[in-house]
């Protein structure tokens, strides 16, 4: 046996780290509802032949290095997490500014709803679900009222008790310039008995800022069909630049506020008014998105489950002339899929990410204002959608890399715990997974945030390897706030 520095060999503690008194049913089997795909290296599926071969479970790799002292092992669940009701109606919240971040004070912002947008391509005037006001700060605020009309309850019991909005601002600077802004935001319009996760979270979302841009594009843009083409784009936890161009061109020397030499940045224009807007889709399309991942080394296996309900939550892109675009606010995605998907017991040494169809919105904003009219754009997920002859869902990228020894010795020491044999630990609640980009959509990249729930779980699964099972958070401890579990 392969004596490791500082390390204990055996471990008799159970341990299960579980944040909803959901872990009944989840053991080491695949879901009774999951889709199971064709089992090949690209496409997860029940019975998968995919996984490399184990190495000896009695010994456990290192790179020769010392390493760190173990974390504490676990000896109690958490109490199960509840949830509490919110009461009363939902308010929406944000901040406008100039292009050189001067706050737009007493200015117009008029909210309409996300999810009215016609299949069919057809145009529409959106509805007006409020106004607001800018204070002498920026800010506004936008309270719902508490009964909603049917059609906008509708689009919420859609989303799983969420109200997406954009919220949008349209002004002339003196010259007649159009110069717009839009920010996206969420209502948590589900209160008592019928309060959803998704109706929590909304209520407690940071509010953004969002810069008003000139906007001189006069003739719709569209997407070439090669940005189309469902990309192999590598997912990253870091955040596309600000600024980025559909082609794939440098934005370097991109600057938003200046157009045929004039600077826009310190222009106040009218607050708003005597512009009407009005909206369709130009393209939709499936592109496969990153929404969660599994780690399992030593003699462990990892599991994932998004099970029937969308639960993450995406940047959207804007665009004022269809070739330069940024990600500006947020809005939840909690509809139905119909489908459970992911994957049980792969390891040991194996990680991936893993990736569902999702349909995209590539969505011209027309807006007419009395001395010209101009378009702006959005890319806006819409829901899971598989395409023709695609997968139900599929593997994404390798990231072995973040487990190990080296990772272990360079993780916070406060984030590490033991995984006693035999046991497991399960995130269920109160966490999310974050990627700064999580699809390529339309050639643009666009985050995302998954939220653990019931049915939405990481799983990593001990074996009986002689020697102790590390795992530790990636931002935060095992019994806290991990969001992905990471493995030694």
């Amino acid at each position: 046996m392969t004596k490791t520095s500082g390390r204990r060999l055996t471990l008799a503690t159970a341990l299960s780290v579980v944040a909803t008194s959901a872990v009944i049913g989840l053991g080491l089997s695949a879901p009774a509802h999951a889709v199971c795909t064709q089992s090949t290296s690209d496409s997860p599926g029940c019975g998968s032949t995919s996984s490399p071969s184990p190495t000896p479970t009695d010994v456990k790799p290192t790179d020769g290095a010392a390493l760190p002292s173990s974390g504490p092992t676990i000896t109690a669940a958490p109490s199960p997490g509840t949830l509490t009701p919110v009461s009363g109606a939902a308010t929406v919240k944000g901040v406008f500014t100039l292009g050189n971040g001067s706050p737009l004070a007493g200015a117009t912002v008029t909210l309409t709803p996300v999810d009215e947008v016609p299949e069919d391509g057809s145009t529409i005037t959106p509805t007006t679900v409020g106004t607001a006001k800018t204070a002498s700060d920026g800010s506004w605020s936008f309270t719902l009222p508490s009964t909603l009309s049917s059609k906008l309850q509708t689009y919420a019991d859609d989303n799983g008790g969420v109200l997406s909005l954009e919220a949008s601002f349209y002004g002339q600077a003196p010259d007649g310039t159009l110069l717009t802004g839009t920010d996206y935001v969420d209502a948590g319009v589900a209160t008592g008995s019928a309060t959803t996760e998704g109706s929590v979270a909304a209520r407690t979302e940071t509010p953004q800022t969002v810069a008003i841009h000139p906007d001189v594009d006069e003739k719709q843009v569209t997407p070439a069909d090669s940005t189309l083409v469902d990309s192999e784009d590598s997912a990253s936890d870091t955040s596309a630049n600000t600024w980025q161009s559909a082609d794939g061109a440098s934005t370097a020397d991109f600057n938003p506020d200046k157009v045929d030499g004039v600077d826009y940045s310190a222009v106040k224009p009218d607050l708003g008014g005597g512009c009407i807007p009005t909206k369709h889709i130009i393209k939709q399309h499936d592109y496969y998105t990153t929404i969660g991942e599994g780690h399992a080394f030593y003699d462990t296996t990892a599991s994932f489950e998004y099970n029937n309900t969308l639960s993450s939550t995406w940047g959207i892109a804007t665009s004022v002339d269809g070739a330069h675009w940024s990600v500006t606010g947020k809005i939840s995605r909690k509809n139905t899929t119909g489908h459970a998907v992911g994957f049980s017991n792969q390891g040991p040494r194996w990680a991936k990410r893993f990736q569902i169809p999702i349909e995209y919105q590539d969505v011209d904003h027309q807006v007419a204002c009395p001395y010209k009219t101009t378009h702006t754009y959005s890319i806006v997920p819409v829901k899971y959608d598989i395409p023709s002859g695609g997968a139900v869902a599929r593997y994404g990228d390798d990231v072995s890399y973040k487990d190990g020894p080296t990772p272990y010795r360079n993780s916070n020491p406060a984030y590490r715990a033991v995984l006693a044999k035999k046991t497991y630990a399960t995130i269920t609640s109160g966490n999310s997974i974050t990627y700064g980009v999580a699809v390529k959509a339309f050639g643009v990249s666009l985050s995302l945030d998954t939220e653990y729930g019931a049915s939405h779980y990481q799983k990593i699964s001990a074996g009986s390897g002689g020697q102790e099972h590390d795992i530790w958070g990636a931002k935060g401890k095992i019994s806290g706030n991990p969001g992905v579990i990471y493995s030694y």
